[in-house]
């Protein structure tokens, strides 16, 4: 009995000793913790961050009335922090918007419909609007 006591013991003490080595290194590493930052790589520039609405304010322009009636032209302001500005002629409706993609959803205050309008490629038109140049700060005069 003492024998087998010394040759089996011992042996299995190994073995169990190497599950548990096997067992404890086959478990993956922990994933390292989050920073609350983006997830996905540096988007593009012209956007924020999450990619909902443009950095930067950008006016686009449609039609305008003729000269020397009421007057006023179509056209629409997009803000960085998500709010729009749509004037009519010489009437506003604001809201907020939303860009996917090509597509720019307005969705007017108040129980007006959503529209979506499409950006082209170079982002110089929405719909039929084309983008007006930025205008310097009050003070300073274009170059």
């Amino acid at each position: 009995m003492k024998l087998f006591a010394s040759i089996v013991c011992p042996a299995l003490a190994a073995a169990v000793a190497l599950t548990s080595a096997c067992v404890i290194s086959s478990t993956p590493p922990a994933p390292p913790p989050t920073t609350g930052g983006p997830s996905t790589p540096a988007g593009d520039p012209m956007l924020t961050p999450d990619g909902r609405w443009f950095a930067a304010e950008r006016t686009y322009q449609g039609d305008c009335a003729p000269a020397g009636t009421r007057g006023g032209c179509y056209s629409i302001t997009l803000r960085p922090d998500g709010s729009f500005r749509h004037m009519l002629l010489d009437a506003a409706v604001a809201g907020t918007y939303a860009i996917a993609g090509a597509q720019v959803t307005l969705t007017p205050g108040g129980d007006a419909a959503p529209e979506t309008m499409t950006l082209s490629a170079d982002r110089t038109k929405l719909g039929d609007y084309v983008l007006q140049p930025a205008e310097p700060p009050v003070g300073q005069t274009a170059p």
